[in-house]
């Protein structure tokens, strides 16, 4: 076994940065639109001065079901793939404080603690098509060639020790099997992605004459990101020399911690109108890989199936961009609420650190393919017989990638709805969401696939007041 460094990249930087709106199920069944309307415990992830708002205490539970599938085409064939994962996606607590001090234009303060999950890692991809005009392994006997055999540990040194390449003395360089021979092996990629990026929020509001509310958030983010993907190439037809298959496998899993600040105000100039804006520091995450990289050839030379791997790990921090939210809302008193949140954020000035490496082309390369980009929230409410609700809710949030890049363009759509009950004591809420991206994903060189994910989320929310 070899222990060495696996490669992070611009790819770490955008898992970490592009993140929805997390919190109640009232929330995502209205797109995650609730920066100017407050009083929910998902405003300590959104606009803590909603917080300010609330006039007795309150308590929230979010349990969740999620489904994601996606369809991948890939040298001319479709597959299909699918999974799903329940857990919980919120649970927060929130303590109003009021002062009876008349003169005094506090009125009160609020006080929440509150975890909330801002992206679900959940994955499943599979890829399959005959190739016909190249391998993967053209790629590590390129490699080997250049560098002189000087191996990277988790590519090319993995085909050397399983005899997938090898070395002519005559020439002087590195061939494979797939060298002088026809091409035409059935290749097949499985990609599956697990974990969670959530937050633990705690948070504070103030109430001023209950026209100006103020707030601020500390938030504690928590990474748990786990990936597999595994490419195959087999030769059932026998079209090349000496080679059956082989297996080329990488399993990562990042866990790590950051902290953010986010500060906001929410201000109700007339009754039906409320007008909020929030910003959100940089998240620095400190994190830790652990990596493994193995491979195992059949080269129908009359031996075993060769195997090799190697593995390592890695501590490194990632700094995501800064945020910028404004919101507005009209609110028809017991008819409803129709509310609006636009976003801001620079994906371009995300970066990686290291106390060991500099990361230079790295980040040159978070500078130079990605860019600023905003997102867009729209919720409305509708109130039934005082006590019955009716959700909906859209969020685009749009691609960070610049023009040129293959996936620019390729935004984020989210659709939502939901139902609750609510009284003076209780509260009740079901609502689901379907959030769809296509994308190009590539799995070596310039050989891609037409990727489309979907997530579906079913969530329901149980809170009560005290």
């Amino acid at each position: 076994m070899v222990v060495g460094l696996n490669a992070q990249n611009e790819q770490d930087v955008l898992r970490y940065s592009f993140i929805q709106t997390g919190g109640t199920t009232r929330s995502m069944s209205m797109g995650g639109a609730l920066g100017a309307v407050g009083g929910d415990l998902a405003a300590g992830s959104l606009n803590p001065a909603g917080l300010g708002i609330m006039r007795s205490g309150e308590f929230s539970f979010t349990a969740d079901y999620n489904s994601y599938s996606s369809k991948a085409f890939y040298l001319g064939t479709n597959m299909s793939d699918n999974g799903f994962k329940m857990g919980f996606s919120h649970i927060g607590v929130a303590i109003p404080i009021k002062f009876k001090n008349e003169d005094s234009p506090l009125k009160g303060m609020t006080f929440a603690i509150g975890y909330n999950k801002l992206k679900d890692f959940g994955q499943n991809i599979t890829m399959k098509g005959v190739n016909n005009t190249n391998s993967m392994v053209d790629g590590f006997v390129n490699s080997a060639n250049s560098t002189k055999g000087q191996w990277d540990p988790f590519t090319d040194g993995l085909a050397w020790e399983t005899y997938l390449i090898d070395y002519d003395s005559l020439s002087h360089s590195y061939f494979s099997d797939f060298t002088n021979s026809h091409y035409g092996e059935t290749q097949k990629r499985t990609v599956t992605g697990r974990g969670a990026l959530g937050e633990y929020d705690f948070s504070m509001g103030m109430n001023f004459s209950d026209k100006l509310f103020f707030g601020a958030t500390l938030g504690v983010q928590k990474a748990d990101y786990s990936e597999v993907w595994e490419h195959s190439e087999e030769d059932p037809n026998n079209v090349i020399n000496f080679f059956n298959a082989f297996s080329f496998r990488n399993s990562l899993t990042t866990t790590g911690s950051g902290v953010n600040l986010k500060v906001g105000f929410l201000a109700k100039p007339l009754d039906f109108l409320r007008i909020g804006a929030s910003i959100q520091t940089p998240t620095v995450l400190k994190l830790k890989d652990d990596f493994t990289s193995s491979m195992s050839t059949d080269l129908n030379d009359g031996q075993a199936v060769h195997t090799y791997d190697a593995s390592g790990n890695y501590d490194y921090s990632i700094t995501t961009p800064f945020k910028a939210t404004g919101s507005l809302a009209l609110i028809f008193k017991q008819f409803g609420l129709i509310s609006v949140d636009y976003e801001y954020l620079d994906y371009s000035t995300g970066r990686l650190r290291s106390s060991i490496y500099d990361f230079f082309s790295e980040n040159e390369a978070v500078s130079t393919r990605f860019k600023p980009t905003s997102n867009l929230r729209i919720g409305g409410e509708l109130v039934l017989m005082g006590s019955y609700y009716v959700r909906a809710g859209y969020a685009l949030y749009g691609s960070p990638y610049v023009a040129g890049e293959p996936n620019a363009g390729r935004n984020l759509n989210i659709y939502s709805a939901g139902v609750g009950y609510r009284d003076n004591q209780y509260y009740f809420d079901l609502g689901f969401s379907r959030a769809g991206q296509d994308q190009s994903y590539f799995l070596y060189g310039t050989n891609s696939a037409d990727v489309n994910n979907a997530l579906t989320r079913f969530s329901a929310t149980f809170g009560f007041k005290f």
